[in-house]
Parts: C-alpha cells; structure tokens; sequence
C-alpha cells in the first residue's frame, strides 16, 4: 500500500515505475475537475473509473480487495478516510472475481489503520490490502475521484 500526494516524492518515485508512467501522465494532462463521470481508458491495460458520491458513516462501509487489478484511488475534490487491514484478518462474505475483481468482506472492528484523503492525495492498494473506503472525515464530504485500475500482472 501506498499513500501520498500527487506532489510529493512518493508520487515521484512511482512515476519512474514504466508501468505507473500512463497513470500519473493522465493526473497530470486531464482536466479532472471537469471530467465525465464513468470509465477512462489511460492505456491499452489501464482504465480509470471516474465517481462521485457522498461519504457514509462507517457502520454503511463495505470491506473489499481485488486480486487482477491494483486499485489507484485519487480524490479529485473532497475528502474522505479510507480504512485498511490486510485480507488475511477478514471473513470473505461474497467472492466477485469473475464479474467485478472483488473479494467483499464482513464487517471488521479489529485493529485497522486509517487513510485520511484530501484533495490530490491518493491511496494504491495491492491484492492484500483489503480496504473500506468513501467513509466521512468529521462529516458527509462530497466526493469526485478516480478509481484507476492497473493490472497487477504489468507490476509483479
């Protein structure tokens, strides 16, 4: 997992990945504030799910993890917090692998950690990294982001 900035050095440092250069290329040359909601293809493997929505409480969340796709969050505007455990912790509830690339889990109230996201912050989450996100900070955000989906294959 990792979490950053779009100006920071960890985003810098991703960028130097060949594999990631398509996604910071489009954060970097896409009017995102005025971007059609829906899907985006950046590459001929990689596509962004561009969404907005209001943050829930965290008692509505719903646990998941993907294993084909590593999941890029970045908030284009708004602010949420996002909580994340490892996949080995959580009861699977429902396997949509064949149709979504999701795994959907039990509510969880073990040990977490939580992401705070604000606008061009991002979170990339790996197959264990099983996460809850699109909950409030200190109350109901609207959110616009954008879910880039990059195969886990271009990585490892």
């Amino acid at each position: 997992m990792f979490i950053s900035n779009k100006s920071d050095s960890t985003a810098k440092f991703l960028n130097n990945i060949p594999a990631l250069k398509p996604v910071f290329d489009f954060l970097s040359n896409t009017d995102l504030e005025n971007i059609e909601l829906g899907k985006h293809d950046i590459s001929d493997d990689i596509f962004a799910n561009v969404q907005e929505y209001d943050t829930k409480e965290e008692k509505i969340g719903r646990w998941e993890s993907h294993k084909k796709y590593i999941d890029f969050q970045y908030i284009i505007s708004g602010q949420e917090i996002i909580k994340t455990t490892n996949s080995s912790k959580l009861t699977l509830k429902d396997n949509e692998l064949d149709k979504k690339d999701a795994l959907y889990y039990e509510k969880y109230q073990g040990t977490t950690s939580l992401i705070e996201l604000h606008q061009d912050d991002f979170g990339v989450f790996l197959p264990e990294d099983a996460h809850e996100a699109c909950l409030n900070l200190d109350t109901v955000s609207h959110v616009k982001k954008a879910v880039i989906k990059i195969p886990y294959s271009l990585l490892f």
